[in-house]
């Protein structure tokens, strides 16, 4: 009977992921899914989803949700009576092996756009940390990115993100205008609404922010939109998109300090519309599982250091 019940255990272990546990024990503790969601630093659609996967596999609800109130079943307290102190020792134990000395080597798989900021950036860390090797593979799409499944992807992003199954921190923003020649404001007139905007040539990206970078922040409120443009000319790289807006090609959506000297030479001129441009920001995203992983971990809190200033 007794290898019976070991053998039943197992694959209840096999079948349950050690995530949706710390979630269960966190919103337990805290009798709020949104503050569990703040203290794992994981999406509360996730920690909704992660509890959900848990009662399905144990066949029982763990907690009577309302409106205004979470509160556990029977089946849930006695769970947590249960797991909560091995849980703890297991990240005792875990977090002692994780920091010892011998563990700073290994290897990081990076999903990253191909710009100088983030490779000084890398570079740094790969030269303080000489045991652990970055594998940096270049992409500019964050859907693209994730499905190779890298430790850790970073990526400009303009305007709120969709829910995934990732942790993202901003580690620095920029502000954002639409800019354009003045050969191309000769011939095709100045804009100073974004519905006026919309019927002019414009430049766009093809795999970045999802392919629209054109997202502008609702006057007076929170809220964001997407503005579909006319894109005639589509590129990933800045570069490519600042050059060609400098010829005339059409308009751009670019960070105002990344334009400074063209603006200053007259090469690029700032348009005045009824709706101001989002920032872009630069994120970098982490599974909540894989964070744990020491040496990311190290990573990521390096590269919020030294971008987040």
């Amino acid at each position: 009977m007794g290898i019976y019940y070991l053998y039943i255990g197992i694959i209840m272990l096999d079948r349950i992921d050690n995530i949706w546990l710390h979630a269960f024990v966190c919103v337990y503790e805290r009798g709020s899914f949104a503050k569990a969601s703040e203290h794992l630093d994981v999406p509360s659609s996730n920690i909704s989803r992660y509890i959900q996967q848990l009662e399905s596999e144990l066949g029982s609800k763990l907690f009577y949700r309302t409106t205004r109130k979470v509160s556990p079943t029977n089946t849930g307290n006695m769970l947590y009576r249960n797991v909560k102190q091995p849980l703890y020792t297991l990240n005792q134990h875990l977090n002692e092996v994780c920091q010892a000395p011998s563990m700073l080597q290994g290897t990081i798989r990076l999903s990253s756009p191909d710009i100088p900021m983030i490779g000084d950036v890398l570079t740094d860390f790969a030269l303080k940390h000489t045991n652990i090797q970055l594998l940096c593979e270049h992409s500019t799409s964050l859907e693209h990115a994730i499905m190779n499944e890298p430790d850790v992807v970073i990526s400009f992003e303009r305007g709120p993100l969709d829910g995934k199954d990732w942790v993202s921190k901003p580690l620095c923003e920029w502000e954002s205008s639409v800019l354009a020649s003045p050969n191309c404001l000769t011939r095709l007139g100045t804009p100073n609404t974004l519905d006026k905007l919309k019927q002019l040539p414009c430049i766009s990206s093809y795999k970045a922010f999802g392919g629209n970078p054109w997202v502008f922040r609702q006057t007076g409120s929170t809220e964001y939109q997407s503005l579909k443009v006319n894109s005639i000319f589509n590129a990933d790289g800045g570069f490519i998109a600042k050059a060609a807006a400098v010829k005339g090609i059409g308009f751009v959506a670019l960070p105002t300090i990344f334009c400074r000297e063209e603006i200053q030479k007259g090469e690029l001129i700032e348009l005045a519309l009824d709706e101001p441009l989002a920032p872009l920001t630069l994120y970098v995203h982490f599974r909540p599982i894989s964070y744990q992983s020491f040496i990311t971990k190290q990573l990521v809190e390096f590269m919020h250091l030294h971008l987040s200033r």
